[in-house]
């Protein structure tokens, strides 16, 4: 069962990368989607993972939904106004398909649809504020975690907010939005993650400060580093999650294992210290400095990042018992594979600012050695690492919400079956729509198909299959026609001559 989701999830992904329309990209959008709620729930005897698996598919019903808003609305304009191949939204027709529906629409009318596939994407790349299904699915066996819901699924909206780029680049006000929601997503995110004393916890709360850096890059368009950047932190984080649980036994309930060399690799990729993550995070650097608050807040989170991730590491060394010797329960080709991952593209850099600033952060984080609580009050401490409490929002909030639109609804049903008088008049017009249904449409139908069906019949005679009797009938047929016509003629005749 569990190798039957993953193909699946393989050809759910293939199709939503390769996919030639957006009608295509939908379908494997909610494919990956249905896969993820399977992965997670996959030990459906655990209640705590099927609330989990519910909970993300929820939360991913509102981008989901938001998605098939935006795409009958682009449907119903091109429809309306485009011709007829324009319908397919083709990729290869969408920047003409950007540009119809930028011409034929208000300016509220294209905010809105922009802002449509805007959610979308917000909710499949765990930005805020709907980072919080997140930590639900790392509650999905590991493999899970490093192939779904680190590198794969959650790049999901990236890759539709690139391939929409040119409708969305039309308004000007939702790019806007995309680099402010991501630049908030890598603060709030990255300061969640210095809280967490678990792995993957901290790389979960990673995962969305590192695409909101994407989305800031997208928003002021630098699209060469946002495809970069996401390829090698794909990557990179899949290592870490693989370093995470690697032996046999991590399969055992709530023994956390960690295979020490290639996570402090991987972490010293992510933070940007050595080889790509270096050039990375200056090319970043490069893009914010022109803007000084920009700049302190990309160095806030380069700062940020280094600290949760050498914490993860300074925690792990302290506790021998969930250290993983390399080759002692390890194969070779595992740590093989994890080092490769680990080092994808080795590569030095230029050093700047941003490397002094994540080099900071590193040694903050091993000179206090994971004590985070004692370097805050306990209270704050508590509130940052449940997120602010902004997950209260889903699962307290928005249930209210719904519980109150189903009362209402219950109270206008009560009121139209219980009242005697709205019962009737509504009988009284449903005995109305029968009568039109029956005698206006239903017998004058009937009518017709049976003058139609006695026409065929009598029509039957004639179809002797015989030219020549065909032939005869043409010839009598405008001989007729031809008599008609002289009568006609020598009659208006006669009548005009007895009129002079």
């Amino acid at each position: 069962r569990f190798f039957a989701y993953l193909n699946l999830f393989n050809f759910a992904m293939a199709m939503l990368l390769l996919a030639p329309n957006l009608f295509q990209v939908y379908v494997g959008w909610e494919l990956i989607g249905l896969v993820s709620y399977l992965f997670i729930g996959f030990k459906y005897n655990c209640i705590f993972k099927s609330k989990s698996a519910l909970k993300v598919f929820l939360i991913n019903r509102v981008g989901d939904t938001a998605f098939f808003a935006g795409l009958v609305t682009l449907v119903y304009i091109m429809t309306s106004y485009a011709p007829t191949r324009f319908i397919t939204l083709d990729f290869s027709d969408f920047n003409l398909i950007s540009t119809l529906a930028f011409a034929y629409t208000n300016e509220f009318t294209f905010v809105l649809l922009c802002s449509l596939f805007l959610v979308a994407a917000l909710v499949k790349s765990v930005q805020f504020p709907f980072q919080t299904w997140l930590l639900s699915a790392m509650s999905a066996a590991t493999p899970v975690s490093a192939l779904i819901h680190s590198s794969t699924l959650v790049i999901a909206g990236v890759f539709l907010l690139l391939r929409l780029l040119p409708l969305v680049s039309l308004a000007p006000i939702v790019m806007s939005a995309v680099a402010v929601i991501g630049i908030v997503s890598a603060i709030y995110c990255s300061l969640c993650a210095v809280a967490q004393t678990d792995v993957k916890s901290t790389l979960a709360y990673s995962t969305s400060a590192h695409l909101g850096l994407i989305f800031t890059a997208i928003g002021f368009g630098n699209l060469d580093l946002a495809v970069i950047y996401l390829i090698i932190h794909g990557v990179v984080k899949a290592a870490l999650f693989l370093s995470y649980g690697v032996s046999n036994n991590e399969y055992e309930e709530h023994k956390e294992i960690i295979l020490l060399p290639s996570f402090v690799v991987g972490s010293i990729l992510l933070s940007g210290l050595l080889f790509v993550g270096l050039n990375l995070k200056e090319l970043f650097w490069a893009e914010f400095q022109g803007n000084l608050l920009l700049a302190l807040e990309y160095l806030l989170v380069v700062f940020l990042g280094a600290v949760y991730i050498f914490r993860l590491c300074a925690l792990y060394f302290s506790n021998k018992e969930r250290v993983v010797k390399p080759l002692e329960q390890v194969s070779i080709w595992s740590l093989l594979g994890l080092t490769v991952l680990s080092t994808f593209w080795i590569k030095g850099g230029t050093v700047g600012l941003s490397f002094y600033v994540a080099l900071l952060g590193a040694l903050v984080a091993l000179v206090y050695n994971l004590k985070f609580q004692g370097m805050l009050p306990k209270k704050l401490a508590l509130t940052v690492k449940n997120g602010f409490y902004i997950d209260n929002l889903f699962t307290r909030v928005v249930p209210s919400l719904y519980n109150s639109i189903a009362n209402v609804a219950s109270y206008f049903e009560r009121i139209f079956t219980e009242n005697q008088a709205c019962f009737k008049f509504m009988r009284f017009w449903v005995r109305v729509s029968a009568f039109v249904e029956k005698y206006v449409y239903d017998y004058p139908t009937k009518l017709l198909v049976f003058c139609v069906k006695f026409a065929s019949r009598e029509f039957e005679i004639v179809q002797t299959k015989n030219v020549l009797t065909y032939v005869a009938y043409g010839a009598l047929i405008i001989g007729v026609v031809f008599t008609s016509i002289l009568l006609t003629f020598s009659i208006i005749i006669n009548s005009k001559g007895g009129i002079g």
